[in-house]
């Protein structure tokens, strides 16, 4: 072999062991988060926590014993080992290179020579400190005042430094006090005091701000009464306080319109008073604006110049709900409500425009506004949008049910789901308008609320799902029958036992209880000996002679007992004979225990097994039971 060929080959090996060793850095940071995890959520005493710190000390003196250290560079995110990331988690409020980022650790070296008691104390100081609030867990102090033999570690001065200022700098905010901006600490500023001028009461202004006050003086203002300082208050027994009354001249009357000196008002009127004055202090401009055009439209006789009002309200309607103020269109509509009982007698030819306005507004085709900023991932008030497509009724049904599935947020969906559950006991036809494939995150919720009512008044509408395509959906719909006992919740199971999936059918099968319609058994027995039943897996033949089982009638009985034991060495006939043994063991009787035990004489290797299991299965729940109901 050539020099340069022992050199390549040497090249190769360290390639070879450093990729190696990368890996098993990998491996051990890894067991070094799920130590800590597990260290967290378990007392140190507990298996699962024994187990996690072993195997991390194990891997850990392995690693060191061949490399002689494990160093690890600290990135805010991840760990680093030879330059490359080992470990990612950027979830901070569980990441543990954050954890040891946040308080200024950037590289950590653990040393050959550490011992199992020197790792699980290194083990428990991060453990510990991770389990404080963030802002009291201080990594870099632990491990300076443990001062580990064979830990070694790096923080920057200047991440210290920045610490101390910072805790300073809260130390003096606490007193009232400031630190002084770097930028000025060193600055020298000079105050010029005139000692002769700084008792004269004199203030200096410059040209400009002479100019603004002169301005300011050539205002004109109306002029106020001496008693313009007077607040208004008022208080039960009189109005508001008055200046003193002046002396009447005599043979002076009060002239018929004049105002009394004094307004009585007793406690009630003076409740209503301060409760309107200060309901007005809290109107927003857009309800202020309201208020005005209701006026305007309660006292305009004009039908032109009211057709115009109202166009005015419908174009701030629109505007309002363009930029999800919906809180506004809400509020317009039930004051153009109020605004018809006011009027609808005294002035009935108003009536017509203010029911095209409603008319106008109440379309289904405005909610399209409304799908846009959803769509747009505009920031919404969820609240107030869920109110303002309700109030469109159980035509909106749809638009909210497609919301649902856009919006993820818990409040909007958690009123979707009473408003949808206060529905169905109204009505419980309306559960067609909520199943949809389209809409699977609603159509699971609508099955569990639908799972709460009468049986008598639901079960019918869960042929809805006979026509879905999603596989998820039917077997939570199925769950959901099965947990009624009416016979229309078999008759809807046996509509999805002819699915087009497997796994429903399956599911629809073990689903089935026999209350007593004999018909329905029958035909499932005489099913049985059909060519599609043959054609069925395995798992689906054996859940249908469990359900023959569990039925304990006589004559599935009978049934099961005739094909288990039919002798044939047919394939199918094996098949059938298994199956009855599966139907054997759900019907328990000691009939049935009886012949699975002649079954274990059998000379057919696969029934003689089966029957064999069965009988171990029954025997162990028999063992068991006890020791359940004792508990």
């Amino acid at each position: 072999m050539t020099a340069e060929d022992k050199i390549r080959d040497q090249a190769g090996s360290e390639l070879e062991d450093e990729a190696r060793a990368f890996q098993q850095a990998r491996e051990l940071v890894l067991a070094l988060a799920n130590t800590i995890s597990a260290l967290k959520i378990f007392p140190a005493h507990h298996s699962s926590a024994i187990h996690f710190r072993q195997d991390f000390i194990s891997r850990l003196k392995a690693f060191l014993d061949r490399y002689q250290k494990l160093e690890l560079e600290i990135g805010e995110f991840a760990f680093y080992y030879q330059g490359k990331p080992v470990y990612q988690d950027e979830i901070s409020s569980k990441s543990l290179p954050f954890f040891f980022y946040k308080d200024g650790l950037r590289v950590l070296a653990l040393y050959q020579g550490m011992d199992e008691q020197e790792i699980s104390e290194f083990l428990e100081l991060v453990r510990s400190e991770s389990a404080k609030p963030a802002e009291e867990s201080d990594l870099v102090n632990a491990l300076w005042l443990k001062d580990l033999a064979n830990v070694q570690y790096y923080a920057p001065e200047e991440f210290i430094e920045n610490r101390i200022l910072e805790e300073r700098a809260e130390s003096l905010n606490k007193r009232g006090l400031q630190i002084i901006p770097q930028e000025l600490a060193n600055r020298v500023v000079e105050i010029n005091v005139d000692r002769q001028k700084i008792f004269s009461g004199q203030v200096e202004l410059r040209p400009e701000e002479k100019q603004v006050l002169e301005s300011f003086q050539d205002q004109e203002f109306p002029d106020l009464p001496e008693t313009w300082q007077q607040t208004l208050s008022f208080e039960e027994g009189e109005a508001e306080s008055r200046p003193e009354k002046p002396e009447e001249i005599p043979g002076q009357g009060k002239t018929a319109g004049s105002l009394p000196e004094k307004v009585a008002l007793n406690r009630e009127e003076l409740d209503t008073l301060n409760r309107l004055i200060e309901r007005n202090r809290q109107l927003s401009p857009e309800e202020e604006f309201l208020n005005l055009m209701m006026e305007i439209l309660a006292q305009e006789r004009d039908p032109e110049q009211y057709r115009a009002n109202l166009d005015i309200l419908r174009g701030f309607y629109q505007e309002s709900l363009k930029a999800g103020r919906f809180e506004i269109p809400i509020m317009l509509d039930r004051k153009i409500k109020g605004l018809k009982a006011l009027i609808g007698q005294d002035q009935p030819e108003k009536l017509p425009l203010l029911e095209e306005f409603a008319v106008a507004t109440s379309s289904l085709q405005i909610l399209d506004e409304v799908r846009k900023l959803v769509d747009q991932k505009v920031e919404l008030n969820y609240q107030a949008l869920f109110d303002y497509v309700k109030q469109f009724g159980d035509r909106a049904l749809p638009f909210l049910a497609e919301l649902y599935e856009k919006i993820n947020q818990q409040e909007f969906r958690a009123s979707v789901r009473q408003l949808v559950r206060s529905k169905l006991q109204e009505n419980p036809a309306l559960a067609a308008a909520f199943i949809d494939d389209q809409k699977p995150e609603l159509t699971a919720e609508v099955i569990e609320l639908m799972r709460e009512l009468p049986g008598q008044k639901i079960i019918s509408r869960f042929s809805n799902f006979l026509t879905l395509s999603r596989r998820e959906l039917k077997l939570k719909a199925i769950e959901a029958l099965s947990s009624f006992k009416e016979e229309m919740a078999n008759k809807i199971l046996l509509g999805f036992m002819n699915d087009s999936d497997g796994q429903v059918r399956l599911k629809a099968t073990s689903s089935l209880k026999y209350l007593g319609d004999l018909s329905r058994l029958k035909q499932l027995m005489k099913d049985t000996a059909s060519r599609v039943f043959r054609r069925k897996p395995f798992e689906e033949k054996r859940a249908l002679f469990e359900f023959l089982g569990r039925s304990r009638n006589p004559e599935a009985f009978n049934f099961l007992k005739k094909t288990f034991l039919k002798k044939s060495i047919l394939p199918a006939t094996t098949e059938l004979r298994v199956c009855a043994v599966a139907g054997l063991e759900a019907n328990r009787s000691p009939e049935a225990l009886e012949l699975l035990r002649r079954g274990e004489k059998f000379l057919n290797p696969r029934v003689r097994e089966a029957a064999s299991q069965a009988l171990v299965r029954l025997t162990l729940e028999k063992a068991v039971r006890p020791e359940a109901n004792s508990r």
